[in-house]
């Protein structure tokens, strides 16, 4: 489990064959532990020079924008939170629900267009994680959302980078996935009613 908050961005050093290999500052890392890389929960295979290396599977190469890295690329990085850890974002697990794509960056502002049917996991007000970073939700229009970036967020994680057209990591928030999940169809249909 994380919480959408970075620990450091890291700077890829090798990509190829399925081995994701990221320089960092985070200490006391060792084999076998969960980060969120772009958000994404990837497990730490080896450690080689002090750098953690990573496996990725087709499937997470195909479900995220992980394939688009390369060395040199910056990474949004958190090590899963201790039991007795401060909770300061919001619940992310993550795995990615899908790659978005950029659609405008402003100096505060982000818009992401997603797939039109994963609409009904965005909520005014509610969050959502982008390349692993815990954002409100300002607004929701067609299959694109729009958040806030404070200075702090732009400056701290890779985010600032972006550029219109550029892939990201979306999770929705697990809080609606599972409410989606439980209702029976025709509730679904007043729960899209009553978010939107």
């Amino acid at each position: 489990m994380f919480t959408g908050l970075v620990e450091d961005v890291g700077i890829v050093q090798k990509f190829a064959s399925g081995r994701l290999a990221v320089r960092t500052a985070l200490t006391g890392l060792k084999i076998g532990d969960s980060i969120a890389v772009n958000g994404a929960c990837l497990t730490i295979r080896q450690i080689t020079a002090d750098v953690p290396e990573f496996d990725l599977l087709d499937y997470t190469l195909r479900d995220t924008a992980l394939a688009e890295l390369t060395a040199g690329v910056k990474v949004n990085l958190e090590r899963a939170m201790a039991a007795d850890g401060r909770f300061g974002g919001h619940l992310v697990n993550g795995h990615i629900d899908e790659a978005g794509v950029v659609q405008s960056f402003t100096a505060n502002t982000l818009t992401i267009r997603g797939r039109p049917e994963n609409k009904i996991y965005l909520a005014v007000k509610g969050s959502v994680a982008v390349n692993g970073v815990s954002l409100t939700i300002q607004s929701v229009a067609d299959s694109s959302f729009t958040v806030g970036l404070i200075d702090h967020t732009r400056q701290n994680t890779m985010l600032g980078d972006l550029t219109a057209g550029a892939k990201v990591n979306i999770e929705y928030d697990l809080l609606i996935r599972y409410l989606q999940n439980l209702l029976p169809a025709a509730d679904k249909k007043s729960l899209r009613r009553f978010l939107f």
